[in-house]
């Protein structure tokens, strides 16, 4: 990369329990992998400060070797916002609210990075659905974060 820090990308969903623990522990793991160096941080819209990530996350994250257990949600705010290079949201309605709080900011649905192109509109919320929903979120974000580095992050260190 060209900067003089590290790129940072922040994710974004409702509580962030749920999708954005997982993006931001897998985003970690591949831009590591890849020899990328980025700072990657997660919020929520709705989020109350504090929790943990949801079980079930915890439980989908272990099974890929990925460690959830010290994560603390926090809400989305302004600095969130000005502090990332890119906001990943898990739909719509969180890139609108990031833009709410600064309409300068590169923010965008992570689907947009999606290279099978199947996944649609934005990655659901599993809460409330049981495991198989986890595991689709996961799987979906997975794909989305795969496409990221190839496509978005691997541009920017080349450049």
């Amino acid at each position: 990369m060209t900067m003089s820090r590290p790129y940072r990308v922040l994710v974004v969903c409702t509580g962030n329990t749920c999708r954005t623990p997982i993006a931001e522990a897998l985003l970690s793991r591949m831009s590591q992998e890849a020899g990328i160096d980025i700072e990657v941080g997660s919020a929520g819209t709705h989020a109350t400060a504090g929790w943990p990530a949801h079980p079930e996350s915890q439980a989908i994250a272990a099974e890929a070797g990925l460690d959830l257990s010290g994560h603390q949600a926090r809400p989305l705010t302004v600095e969130l916002v000005r502090w990332a290079d890119i906001v990943l949201g898990m739909s719509h309605g969180h890139v609108a609210r990031a833009l709410a709080l600064d309409d300068t900011a590169d923010a965008r649905v992570i689907t947009e990075f999606d290279p099978t192109g199947k996944i649609g509109h934005g990655v659901g919320d599993p809460i409330g659905w049981g495991r198989r929903a986890y595991e689709i979120a996961f799987e979906e974000i997975r794909t989305c974060l795969e496409g990221f580095v190839e496509n978005h992050l691997r541009h920017l260190s080349n450049g």
